[in-house]
């Protein structure tokens, strides 16, 4: 009895196409890698775009904060006008150094992003996507840090 279970309850695990011998298979080269693909950094601020009349939303930048001892740069969600249209906060950072960082902030006013060991010149880019459509570049600035 336990044999005919057995039997019964073995599956045939194969693609179910019988393996050709002829085929070439393809094999994996060992130590290759990809090539890193990279995207020019620019520290030359771009134009900026003007929101719709009465969906204004303001945002602070402040060098030196919260710590100057760290060269912090803080970015800040002031609100505005239009914050309740706000749907998407895109934040780009290009560091001195070439460094790219990027945030994705809550239109909630006060919310903050915080970047450390920022000193030197850093482009600070501030795209703004409505509800009622269109996105919006309203800031492509340089801040210095101290």
């Amino acid at each position: 009895m336990l044999l005919l279970a057995f039997s019964l309850s073995a599956a045939c695990t194969g693609s179910g196409d019988p393996a050709d011998p002829t085929t070439p298979r393809e094999t994996a080269t060992i130590g290759e890698t990809p090539e890193p693909t990279t995207t020019a950094v620019s520290l030359t601020p771009g134009p900026t775009q003007t929101a719709p009349p009465g969906k204004e939303v303001e945002f602070g930048i402040e060098p030196g904060y919260p710590s100057r001892f760290t060269h912090d740069l803080t970015i800040t969600f002031n609100g505005g006008k239009g914050q309740d249209y706000v749907t998407n906060i895109d934040v780009r950072v290009t560091k001195s150094t070439g460094e790219v960082l990027t945030e994705k902030m809550q239109p909630v006013k006060g919310d903050e992003f915080i970047i450390q060991h920022a000193k030197g010149e850093n482009r600070v880019e501030i795209t703004v996507s409505f509800v009622t459509g269109g996105t919006f570049k309203i800031r492509d600035q340089i801040v210095e840090v101290p």
